[in-house]
C-alpha cells in the first residue's frame, strides 16, 4: 500500500472511531431514528455533490431497487440500531460488535452465492461470538436486559452489513461504487423520513449544540467523506486491502471514547476486542492455516 493511502486508510479509521461516540452524544437528545435520519440526509447530499463533481450517472430509474435495498440495509437499519444501542452501551462495545461485519458477509457468500464455507470461517465465526461473550462477560458496563438487549442490536447491525456487502456483489457491479454510495444514502434517509418525522417536535425543543454538532459531523464526515475515502482505497488498493480498516476502528472508537465521554478501557474490552478482530482476520482469509493442518 503506498504511503498515501496508507495515510488515507488512518485517517479513515480515526473518522469512524469517532462516529460511536458521536452517537453516544446524538442518540439520547435526538432519538435513534432521527439521529440516522440526519446523518443519512447528510451524507447523501455530500456524496452526491461530490459524485456529481466527478460526473457520476446514477440511472437513477434503472437502480433505484439496488439503492433502496443497499440503503435500507446498509445505513437505514444497522445504522438505526448502532444509534438505538448508544443508549445503552459504550463506543468500545459497538465498535466491536461492527467488527463481526467481515464475518456475516462470509456466512452470506456461503447462504446466497454457494461460497465455500471452510473451516476457518465456521472457526472464525465461533470465536467471533466468544469475543463478544467475553467482552460483555467481563466488561466494565455492568450486564443488565438494556445492554444484552444493545449488544444484540450491534449484532443485528453487521448482519445487516454481511447481507448489504454480499448483495451489492451480487446487483451492483456495473454500477459506479460513487453512484452506489450516494444513491442508497439517499433511500436510506427516505426510508427512514416517516419515522423521523415525530421526533422533529421533541428534538426541537431538547436539542442541544453539541447534539446537533455531532449530527453534521456523523452525515458530513463520517459518512460522506468517510465514503470517499473507502472507495478511493476499493479502487486504488483493492476491496481486501481497504476492509483492514476494520481493524483500527474498534481501537480508536475506545481512544475517542476515553478521552472525551470518559469512558474506561479496560482489561475486559482489550481481551474482547482482540478476540473479535483475530477472528475478523481469520474470516477475510488474513491468517492461514498452519502448514501441518494443511498436510
Amino acid at each position: 500500500m503506498s504511503t498515501a493511502n496508507l495515510t488515507r486508510l488512518l485517517i479513515l479509521g480515526l473518522i469512524w472511531g469517532t462516529s460511536f461516540m458521536l452517537m453516544r452524544i446524538a442518540a439520547p437528545v435526538f432519538g435513534p431514528i432521527l439521529t440516522t435520519f440526519g446523518r443519512a440526509a447528510l451524507g447523501a447530499l455530500a456524496l452526491y455533490l461530490f459524485a456529481r463533481k466527478m460526473g457520476i450517472d446514477f440511472a437513477w430509474r434503472r437502480n433505484a431497487k439496488t439503492y433502496f435495498i443497499i440503503g435500507v440495509t446498509n445505513t437505514a437499519i444497522p445504522f438505526s440500531l448502532f444509534a438505538w444501542s448508544a443508549l445503552y452501551i459504550p463506543s468500545a462495545y459497538m465498535a466491536t460488535m461492527n467488527s463481526l461485519a467481515p464475518i456475516f458477509t462470509a456466512v452470506f457468500g456461503f447462504v446466497l452465492l454457494a461460497e465455500r464455507l471452510s473451516a476457518l470461517r465456521i472457526t472464525a465465526f465461533l470465536l467471533g461470538l466468544i469475543g463478544v461473550a467475553i467482552l460483555v462477560g467481563i466488561g466494565p458496563t455492568t450486564v443488565t436486559p438494556q445492554v444484552i438487549g444493545g449488544v444484540l442490536a450491534g449484532i443485528g447491525a453487521a448482519i445487516n452489513y454481511g447481507f448489504a456487502a454480499t448483495y451489492t456483489r451480487m446487483h451492483a457491479k456495473e454500477i459506479p461504487s460513487l453512484a452506489t454510495a450516494a444513491g442508497s444514502q439517499f433511500a436510506a434517509a427516505l426510508a427512514l423520513l416517516p419515522f423521523a418525522l415525530p421526533s422533529v417536535p421533541h428534538a426541537i425543543e431538547h436539542g442541544t449544540a453539541s447534539a446537533l454538532l455531532s449530527v453534521v459531523i456523523l452525515g458530513i464526515v463520517c459518512t460522506g467523506v468517510a465514503y470517499g475515502l473507502f472507495f478511493h482505497l476499493i479502487s486504488t488498493e483493492g476491496a481486501s486491502k481497504a476492509v483492514t480498516v476494520t481493524f483500527l476502528v474498534p481501537a480508536t472508537a475506545s481512544i475517542w471514547a476515553w478521552l472525551l465521554l470518559g469512558e474506561p478501557i479496560t482489561t475486559g474490552i482489550i481481551t474482547g476486542i482482540a478476540v473479535v478482530l483475530l477472528a475478523t482476520a481469520m474470516s477475510l482469509g488474513l491468517l492461514k492455516k498452519p502448514s501441518f493442518m494443511r498436510a
